[in-house]
């Protein structure tokens, strides 16, 4: 679970660390970007539209990542209201995704560490897309239904988020453990094995 086992094997370990950071950053960017387009200013205002690691990266986020398998950024700072708001919260998994899709295709072609490093990056950018989009605070797809949902699906958003860190780490360990992160998981992989079919390899 996590990377932390792959301090046996520090290359493929410290390739897999960096490629994961540069993932965490790039659902930041994503989001941060969108934001921008539609008139938010506090990305920028803040940072968020830089790779500055400092401005991206959170610590205990980075602890978790390393011991679990799951990480998180910094949040960046938009309050966009209804599909605007859904859509720059839904760019972060994409971006999680599409550097899935990345690091998979390289992993291809390139040999040790690097290649298995990719590997390992893959699996990680796929946990994180799947997990961001479930509907639980303070996660992507809870930002995405709180934009566009009613007032019921408010109120249990924030019923939920009541319960802070422990809340979400016992959904999560439920999620985990009962099998539906993996399923999401199968399925991001399948849609991306038939991306690259798609392009002949």
């Amino acid at each position: 679970m996590g990377l932390f086992p792959l301090l046996a094997d520090p290359p493929v370990f410290l390739v897999a660390l960096a490629l994961a950071l540069l993932g965490l950053v790039l659902h930041n960017l994503f989001q941060a970007y969108l934001a921008d387009r539609y008139g938010e200013t506090a990305p920028r205002r803040y940072g968020f539209l830089s790779a500055d690691l400092r401005v991206h990266l959170e610590p205990l986020g980075l602890v978790f990542l390393v011991l679990l398998g799951f990480g998180w950024p910094r949040p960046v700072p938009t309050h966009l209201p209804g599909r605007k708001g859904a859509f720059v919260a839904l760019m972060g998994p994409l971006g999680f995704f599409l550097a899935a899709f990345f690091y998979g295709l390289l992993a291809r072609f390139l040999p040790y560490p690097f290649g298995e490093g990719l590997g390992v990056a893959q699996r990680l950018m796929l946990l994180h897309a799947a997990i961001y989009l479930f509907p639980v605070p303070p996660l992507d797809g809870a930002k995405a239904l709180y934009a566009v949902g009613g007032y019921e699906a408010r109120r249990f958003l924030d019923q939920l988020s009541a319960y802070g860190p422990i809340g979400f780490l016992l959904i999560f360990l439920v999620l985990s453990y009962t099998g539906v992160t993996g399923a999401v998981v199968q399925g991001l992989a399948s849609l991306l094995g038939l991306l690259y079919r798609a392009m002949g390899l």
